[in-house]
């Protein structure tokens, strides 16, 4: 039902349950934090059955309710308690600019609810999927063919151009499917016994809209300077280039690319799908000539300039979305910008003089990078003047002293009176990992400070001591073999990423499996477990339906899932740690959770919040590292050793009939 005027407002406004209220709001841009608004707003409830459309900045005269209407809406919602909506974050930001008070509410994002409850090879779980998933897809037509006239007359970008009665039925139909899905996913999450981790996600999403609200600070100087060193150092490359190929092209075709590379004798080691020669990535980090060294550089100078830098020009804070249903495994993820793809290296836009040492490392990062594309290494021939092409891009170690040296994480500054500071899990995936698998020697392992995993596990699979010749190789075999273990890469694979045959490779994972006690013995029981159920369950109850085929994805969701929780589970309590503090949480990328922290509280609260960090419910020893990023978030030194805690050092205490009941082994 459509309220188009005051009266029939006034008159059922009152009649309306506020208990429980599935919103839905429709704006004219997607910008929250700008001058984009609400146009208008659908309310519902829980029971599916009533929705209605509020209208309020329609731009067709004569449509709207007036002001005092949306005033007097908000001031209903206020009263509710528990409010539902399908990516409510989204929702509940232009809401809070028209007055709605978040913090005494309980926030359910349906859109949560589905991701626990779908098989996790689904990847796309917008509303209209979602709808033709659960329901068919004659349920989502309306959908459909709404979203075919908003863009056919040019209205998608802004909503209030659509007429009411093209708008409205479409808002209330969103929110009648949100209802039905709020019920029936309930009654799902409550058949899979997943109550616990349902409602870690509600207080999660809590914690992660204050997160997107606060924002962090963006350097607009260093954005502009940047820029500028940028399209100089692309300058340079351009004329260096031209002046190899003896003749003027546009480097940012890929075809005249392709016609130069030819005349020089070069034919492309990749194939488009079309069976063309392609000048991809993975094509010119194997060709030894400088050209397609100094192409990849200008394509990467290219891509920081318009993906990390144009977009932030204008902006004095970055509001990022978290998503805590936007990875298969619950990791959380983050859009507009995407954190996680944020270039942790810096880059050198001079020249280097390369050493021997200089050389090998180069060669070492050109290896890694063509084992992780699957191919296998071409780095003996490379020249020195091709090398040095991979110099632009350097490491995490940011220094702001070095001449033409840049980093994308330096747009990212404290606020005044404030520092940013990394909490950073260290090894957090394999210590989950190993918590799995029931071996008193490696709980033993777990319980020590600043342990070596990976050269712990080349000791017991390899029978080597840290004196020999061969540790350090073991080691990274051990190391390439757990993480191969846990995100399920195969002999072939894994003896690209060796260097060696893949028959060696596979008796190295025999040899690990032998003497890693409990290693195999986990691996066949989750594989089995998918084969007969389809699905495998992590130590917080989160459950992953997997096709029967793929038992070995099942190591992966565990062990990712688990410390994907792990995370959540700690950034709640961080959250409500830092509620009697100035101090906020800002950002969550990887294991790395940043936080602003006033300088009235720098002295205790760092080792407070690492305290909050390292505790959980499943008594997984863990170790939390503590950086201060000064003066932005590319530069970080260690925070001071903390003083020694009177607290006893957790004991890892992984119950047999705990284990059991977390992934199901009968």
């Amino acid at each position: 039902m459509i309220i188009k005027d005051q009266n029939t407002f006034n008159t059922i406004l009152p009649t309306l349950d506020n208990h429980s209220v599935v919103v839905d709001v429709e704006t004219n841009g997607f910008d929250s934090y700008g001058i984009h608004q609400i146009c208008g707003i659908g309310i519902g409830f829980g029971n599916n059955s009533d929705s209605y459309y509020f209208p309020f900045r329609h731009q067709h005269v004569g449509t709207n309710l007036p002001s005092e209407c949306l005033t007097a809406l908000i001031a209903w919602l206020n009263k509710s308690k528990h409010l539902v909506g399908y990516n409510i974050k989204f929702d509940l930001r232009f809401l809070e600019k028209e007055g709605l008070v978040i913090e005494d509410k309980e926030l359910v994002d349906v859109l949560t609810m589905v991701r626990l409850t779908e098989p996790s090879t689904v990847k796309d779980l917008d509303l209209t999927n979602t709808i033709k998933r659960s329901y068919g897809e004659s349920h989502a037509s309306y959908d459909i063919e709404t979203k075919k006239l908003l863009r056919s007359n040019k209205w998608h970008k802004d909503f209030s151009m659509a007429p009411v009665d093209v708008l409205g039925p479409y808002c209330e139909k969103d929110v009648i499917y949100t209802a039905k899905l709020y019920n029936d996913r309930s009654k799902l999450i409550k058949d899979t016994n997943q109550n616990d981790i349902w409602k870690m996600q509600i207080q999660l999403t809590k914690v992660l809209y204050a997160m997107e609200g606060r924002g962090i600070k963006i350097d607009n100087d260093y954005v502009k300077e940047t820029m500028t060193q940028i399209e100089n150092r692309k300058s340079e490359i351009l004329k260096r280039v031209l002046d190899i190929a003896g003749k003027e092209f546009n480097l940012n075709s890929t075809q005249q690319l392709g016609e130069i590379l030819n005349e020089r004798g070069i034919k492309s080691p990749e194939k488009t799908a079309k069976g063309q020669q392609s000048w991809n990535e993975a094509a010119l980090v194997q060709i030894n000539d400088p050209i397609a060294g100094y192409v990849r550089q200008y394509r990467a100078l290219e891509k920081l300039r318009s993906t990390y830098l144009e977009p932030f020009l204008e902006l004095k804070e970055l509001h990022t979305t978290f998503c805590n249903w936007g990875t298969l495994t619950g990791r959380l993820s983050s859009r507009n910008p995407n954190l996680q793809n944020i270039p942790r290296n810096h880059f050198n836009l001079v020249d280097k003089e390369l050493s021997e040492t200089d050389k090998q490392e180069l060669k070492g990062r050109i290896n890694a990078t063509l084992a992780a594309k699957g191919q296998t290494s071409r780095v003996e021939g490379l020249s020195d003047e091709v090398l040095n092409t991979w110099t632009f891009v350097g490491d995490d170690s940011f220094d702001k002293t070095q001449e033409g040296q840049i980093a994308i994480r330096n747009l990212f500054v404290p606020r005044e009176d404030y520092s940013l500071v990394a909490f950073d899990y260290s090894q957090m995936e394999v210590r989950v990992f190993l918590s799995y698998l029931q071996n008193e020697e490696v709980n033993q392992m777990l319980t020590k400070s600043n342990v070596d995993f990976h050269g712990e596990a080349a000791k017991l699979a390899f029978n080597v001591t840290e004196d020999d010749d061969t540790f350090k190789m073991f080691r990274q075999t051990a190391k390439s073999i757990t993480f191969g273990t846990i995100y399920g890469i195969g002999n072939q694979k894994l003896g690209i990423q060796l260097g060696i045959p893949s028959q060696e490779a596979a008796d190295y994972k025999k040899r690990y499996f032998d003497g890693i006690k409990g290693s195999r013995e986990f691996f066949n029981a989750v594989v089995r477990k998918v084969e007969l159920l389809g699905q495998i369950k992590n130590k917080y109850g989160r459950v992953y339906k997997i096709p029967k085929n793929l038992g070995y994805k099942g190591i992966n969701y565990l062990v990712q899932g688990t410390s994907a929780d792990i995370l959540n589970e700690r950034m709640i309590q961080v959250h409500k740690l830092l509620e009697n503090f100035k101090s906020n949480l800002l950002l969550q990328v990887h294991d790395e959770i940043i936080c602003e922290i006033h300088k009235d509280e720098m002295e205790t609260l760092p080792n407070l919040i690492r305290d909050a960090l390292v505790e959980n419910t499943l008594r997984i020893p863990l170790e939390v590292d503590i950086e201060i990023c000064e003066p932005s978030w590319a530069v970080k030194k260690d925070y001071f050793k903390r003083e020694e805690s009177i607290q006893e050092e957790p004991v890892i205490e992984i119950k047999e009939e705990a284990l059991v009941h977390s992934i199901d082994w009968s």
